[in-house]
C-alpha cells in the first residue's frame, strides 16, 4: 500500500455577498492540466458548480504567474480543490491565488 502526503495551501476571502476558499497544491503541472477537486460536505452534496470553473482555473494560474514573475518564482499548480456552493466575484480568486504563491 503506498500512502502519499498532500499539502494544499489555502486562504478563504469574504467581501460582501461573494465568497471563496482558495485552495492550491503545488507541483509540476499534469500534462492534461490543472486537476480539480470538489470538495462537498454530508448535508450539501450538490455538486453542481455555482462559478464559471474555466474563469476559476484560469484566475488561479494568473495569479500564481503573476506572483512568479514578481519575485522570481517558478511555481506550478497542479491541484485545486473547489467548493461547489462558493460564490468568487471576478478577481476576487486571481488575488488570492496571487497571495497564497507570495506567501509560500
Amino acid at each position: 500500500m503506498n500512502i502519499q502526503k498532500s499539502i494544499h495551501y489555502r486562504k478563504s476571502n469574504i467581501t460582501g455577498s461573494n465568497w471563496v476558499l482558495v485552495s492550491i497544491k503545488f507541483d509540476q503541472t499534469l500534462a492534461k492540466g490543472v486537476a480539480v477537486i470538489k470538495i462537498i460536505t454530508a448535508d450539501n452534496v450538490d455538486s453542481k458548480l455555482n462559478f464559471d470553473l474555466n474563469q476559476y482555473i484560469g484566475e488561479v494560474i494568473s495569479g500564481v504567474r503573476i506572483a512568479n514573475e514578481k519575485y522570481g518564482g517558478d511555481l506550478e499548480v497542479q491541484e485545486i480543490e473547489v467548493i461547489p456552493s462558493d460564490s468568487p466575484s471576478k478577481g476576487q480568486v486571481l488575488t488570492i491565488a496571487y497571495d497564497i504563491a507570495n506567501m509560500y
